[in-house]
Protein backbone atom coordinates (compact mmCIF):
# COMPACT_ATOMS: atom_id res chain seq x y z
CA UNK A 1 0.00 0.00 0.00
CA UNK A 2 1.13 3.42 -1.14
CA UNK A 3 2.49 5.68 1.72
CA UNK A 4 0.19 8.57 0.73
CA UNK A 5 -2.93 6.14 0.68
CA UNK A 6 -2.27 4.63 4.32
CA UNK A 7 -1.72 8.08 5.68
CA UNK A 8 -5.12 9.58 4.07
CA UNK A 9 -6.79 6.69 5.51
CA UNK A 10 -5.24 6.86 9.05
CA UNK A 11 -5.93 11.02 9.19
CA UNK A 12 -9.81 9.43 9.75
CA UNK A 13 -8.92 7.54 12.80
CA UNK A 14 -7.32 11.07 14.18
CA UNK A 15 -8.57 10.95 18.05
CA UNK A 16 -9.56 7.85 17.89
CA UNK A 17 -8.01 4.68 19.48
CA UNK A 18 -6.11 2.71 17.12
CA UNK A 19 -3.59 -0.58 17.88
CA UNK A 20 -0.58 -1.00 16.15
CA UNK A 21 1.87 -3.99 16.15
CA UNK A 22 6.01 -2.86 16.41
CA UNK A 23 7.98 -5.63 16.69
CA UNK A 24 6.63 -8.03 18.94
CA UNK A 25 5.16 -5.10 20.82
CA UNK A 26 1.12 -4.39 20.51
CA UNK A 27 0.68 -0.58 21.14
CA UNK A 28 -2.84 0.53 21.80
CA UNK A 29 -3.46 4.68 21.87
CA UNK A 30 -5.27 7.77 20.90
CA UNK A 31 -3.68 8.58 16.80
CA UNK A 32 -2.57 12.51 17.58
CA UNK A 33 -1.10 13.23 14.23
CA UNK A 34 -0.07 11.17 11.23
CA UNK A 35 3.00 12.53 9.22
CA UNK A 36 4.79 11.51 5.83
CA UNK A 37 7.18 8.72 8.00
CA UNK A 38 5.93 8.56 11.20
CA UNK A 39 2.49 8.78 13.48
CA UNK A 40 2.08 9.73 16.81
CA UNK A 41 0.15 8.08 19.28
CA UNK A 42 -0.71 8.97 22.85
CA UNK A 43 -1.57 5.78 25.12
CA UNK A 44 -2.85 5.21 28.29
CA UNK A 45 -1.70 4.16 31.37
CA UNK A 46 -4.07 3.20 34.02
CA UNK A 47 -2.18 4.46 37.10
CA UNK A 48 -3.15 6.71 40.44
CA UNK A 49 -2.28 9.50 38.85
CA UNK A 50 -3.42 8.56 35.35
CA UNK A 51 -0.46 9.45 33.34
CA UNK A 52 -0.04 8.73 29.81
CA UNK A 53 2.94 8.27 26.80
CA UNK A 54 3.35 9.98 23.84
CA UNK A 55 5.08 7.57 21.19
CA UNK A 56 5.97 8.87 17.79
CA UNK A 57 5.91 5.42 15.80
CA UNK A 58 7.91 5.35 12.46
CA UNK A 59 5.47 3.43 9.81
CA UNK A 60 7.76 1.77 7.97
CA UNK A 61 8.28 -0.41 11.68
CA UNK A 62 4.77 -1.11 12.03
CA UNK A 63 3.81 -4.21 10.66
CA UNK A 64 0.11 -4.10 11.61
CA UNK A 65 -2.95 -1.22 12.09
CA UNK A 66 -6.14 -2.19 14.02
CA UNK A 67 -8.85 0.85 13.99
CA UNK A 68 -12.05 0.30 14.97
CA UNK A 69 -15.01 -0.33 12.76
Amino acid sequence: MSRKLLNTQLEMFLKREITVAVGEDLITGTLEAVKQDFLILTESINTYERESITRIIVLSQISYIQVPL
